[in-house]
C-alpha cells in the first residue's frame, strides 16, 4: 500500500507541471489506475480480517480509486448472494462485461449502504452516522482528493478521476469473470444451495497468483472466506482457459469473451444451459442457440 501511494503522488507531481501534455497525463493515469487496481486486492484481503486496524487500511487502499464502498458490499452482500441472479457483482450468461459494469457500479454501494444502515439500526444508530462504514470509506476519498489538490493544484483532479474510472474497470472485470453464468441452485425449501467450488472460475496461473494474492483459487476463497490468502487452495473447480490478467482484457472484448468462455459455461452444466446464472434479455438468443446445438444433424 505504502508503493501505491507514493507511486500516486509521484504522478501528481507530473500531472501538475505543465510539461506534461494531456496525453501524456491520461497514459500515466492508466498507469496509477493498473497500480491502484492492484493495491485493491490487498485492500479485498484486509477487508476479510477481524482488526480493526487493518479494516482501515482496507478502506485507504480503496480511497485512491473511490471504492471505499467495497468491502461492506463484499463481506455483507456479495458473500452472501454469489452466483444468484439477486447479486450484482455475479455476471450472467450473455451479459457483456460493458453491460455489466454499470450494474455493478451502481449496485455496490446501494448493497453496502443497505447493509450498514441495517447494523446500525440494530445498534439503534442512525445510517447517518460516523459509525457507517459507507460514508467513512467515502469521506476518505474526499479528503485525498482534496489533499492532492491543494497539494499539486486543480491540474491533477482530472487525472485523479481518470485512474480512479480505470482502476474500477479492472477490478470489476476481475468480477465478472470470477462468477461468469454460474449459478447455485435452489434448494426444496426455496433457498439457495450454499456456495460451493462449483459456483466460481479458479486459475492457476503463476503471473495471476503472484499479482493478485491468489485471488485466481476464488472458490476456495468463497468456501473459506476468513482464510488467509497465501493458504489459499487449488481444488476441482471450474476452470478458466487462461490467467486472471489475460482474462480481464478478454473480458473487454465481449465477441471474444462469448466465443471463448460461453461454450465453458455450457459444458461446465452438462449441456443443460437452464441450470446457468442467464442474463434476462439475453435468454431467449441463449436458449434457442442450445436447442440448435443439441438438435442431431
Amino acid at each position: 500500500m505504502l508503493l501505491q501511494y507514493l507511486s500516486l503522488v509521484w504522478s501528481c507531481s507530473q500531472w501538475a507541471s505543465p510539461a506534461v501534455s494531456p496525453v501524456d497525463g491520461a497514459g500515466l493515469a492508466l498507469a496509477v489506475g493498473w497500480v491502484g487496481a492492484l493495491g485493491l486486492n490487498a485492500g479485498h484481503e484486509l477487508g476479510h480480517t477481524t482488526t480493526q486496524a487493518e479494516r482501515w487500511l482496507s478502506k485507504a487502499a480503496f480511497a485512491q480509486v473511490a471504492y471505499g464502498h467495497f468491502h461492506v458490499a463484499h463481506n455483507r452482500g456479495h458473500h452472501l448472494r454469489v452466483a444468484t441472479p439477486h447479486d450484482p457483482s455475479s455476471a450472467r450468461l450473455g451479459e457483456g462485461f460493458w453491460r455489466f459494469l454499470p450494474r455493478v457500479v451502481s449496485g455496490r454501494p446501494a448493497e453496502a449502504w443497505r447493509a450498514e444502515a441495517r447494523r446500525l439500526a440494530r445498534r439503534g444508530h442512525s445510517p447517518w452516522s460516523p459509525r457507517n462504514d459507507v460514508l467513512n470509506a467515502w469521506a476518505m476519498t474526499v479528503l485525498l482528493a482534496a489533499a492532492l489538490g491543494v497539494a499539486f493544484g486543480p491540474r491533477v483532479l482530472p487525472y485523479l478521476a481518470l485512474q480512479s474510472a480505470f482502476g474500477i474497470c479492472i477490478l470489476e472485470a476481475g468480477a465478472y469473470l470470477e462468477h461468469y453464468g454460474l449459478l447455485r441452485q435452489r434448494r426444496a425449501d426455496g433457498r439457495y444451495e450454499r456456495p460451493g467450488y462449483g459456483h466460481s472460475w479458479n486459475s492457476d496461473a503463476i503471473v495471476s497468483s503472484a499479482l493478485l494474492f491468489r485471488a485466481q483459487r476464488h472458490s476456495d476463497h468463497h468456501v473459506n472466506p476468513l482464510r488467509p490468502y497465501p493458504q489459499l487452495r487449488h481444488v476441482d473447480a471450474p476452470q478458466l482457459p487462461a490467467g486472471f490478467v489475460t482474462m480481464i482484457v478478454l473480458a473487454w472484448i465481449p465477441p471474444l469473451w462469448r466465443r471463448v468462455m460461453d461454450p465453458k459455461v455450457i459444458a461446465h452444466y452438462g449441456g443443460d444451459v437452464t441450470l446457468a446464472n442467464i442474463h434476462p434479455p439475453a435468454r431467449d438468443r441463449i436458449l434457442a442457440r442450445s436447442v440448435t446445438a443439441a438438435s442431431p444433424p
